[in-house]
This record gives C-alpha cells, sequence and structure tokens, in this order.
C-alpha cells in the first residue's frame, strides 16, 4: 500500500508540472505584434527636415496618430492633424500602412502611393523618426507642384 501511495503521489506531481509548463498565460508575441504595440497611439511631431532644411514651421502643432488592431500582414492606419498644413507636402493627411515583411522593425510601406518609410524608436520607444525619399506631386490644398527629395518625420509621445 505504501508504494501504491508513493507511485499515485508522484504522477500526481509529475501531472501537476506538465499541466504547469503547458500554461502560458502570455504567448510569444510576433515581431509584428511587438512593433504595432510599440507604433500604436498618438504622437506629436518634433521637426520635419527636407535634404537639410528644417520645415518644421510648415506642420505647426501636428499630430500622428497611429491606429489598428494586430493581424498577420495586417493594413493599419495612420491620421495626422495639424494647426494648417503646407500649400503641398509628401505627407499624406491620412493612409493605410502595412510592415514591409521582409524588416518589419524598420520599413512600413504607405498603401495609396506605396512609399517605405524607414522607422526609427529611440528614447525608449518614446521618440519616432520616419525617413522616407519622395518625388512628384505633394499632397493638400488641390496644388500639384514637386516636394522631392529626402525627408525626415520626427515625432515624440
Amino acid at each position: 500500500m505504501n508504494r501504491v501511495t508513493k507511485l499515485l503521489s508522484l504522477f500526481l506531481i509529475a501531472g501537476i508540472a506538465l499541466l504547469y509548463i503547458g500554461c502560458d498565460d502570455d504567448p510569444k508575441k510576433s515581431e509584428e505584434e511587438t512593433q504595432l504595440d510599440k507604433l500604436r497611439g498618438t504622437w506629436n511631431i518634433e521637426s520635419v527636415d527636407n535634404d537639410g532644411t528644417s520645415r518644421t514651421d510648415e506642420y505647426p502643432n501636428m499630430t500622428l496618430t497611429i491606429s489598428g488592431t494586430f493581424t498577420t500582414a495586417g493594413l493599419y492606419q495612420y491620421t495626422s492633424d495639424a494647426d494648417e498644413w503646407p500649400t503641398v507636402s509628401p505627407w499624406k493627411a491620412e493612409d493605410g500602412w502595412k510592415f514591409k515583411t521582409a524588416d518589419v522593425a524598420r520599413t512600413i510601406t504607405r498603401q495609396q502611393d506605396l512609399i517605405e518609410m524607414t522607422y526609427t524608436l529611440s528614447n525608449s520607444d518614446n521618440t519616432l523618426t520616419l525617413d522616407f525619399n519622395y518625388s512628384g506631386a505633394g499632397f493638400h490644398n488641390g496644388r500639384t507642384e514637386s516636394v522631392s527629395g529626402d525627408w525626415s518625420f520626427v515625432f515624440t509621445k
């Protein structure tokens, strides 16, 4: 009887251990979900640069709101607001975007014009820098004008 009790106790302990190991209340997030969590929210403009020239004053009090619910290879949204916009700009006020599959931790693609933007998070993920090259007609105010070059938008939370 003593042997049976010990054997049952051993099976009970092993069963509890296996049950405990099998329970994972915090499943590992994918890289895309982790990056979306970092990007999602409202960001405030810090600076705008075009080919080495400051253009920050053309985007007074600009905010960028990134939203969306995670899905694998998902389509997410952003909206922007400012006290006023420049006559033309390479920045679309709102658009859908996706992570670049081969470079989730660094690149997003704006969907309407397929512009790739390199993003960098710094300062404990409280500073977001978006760098991209733009060539063509700008957006806003109905005018068509070239706003080409290398652009860098820096936002903070």
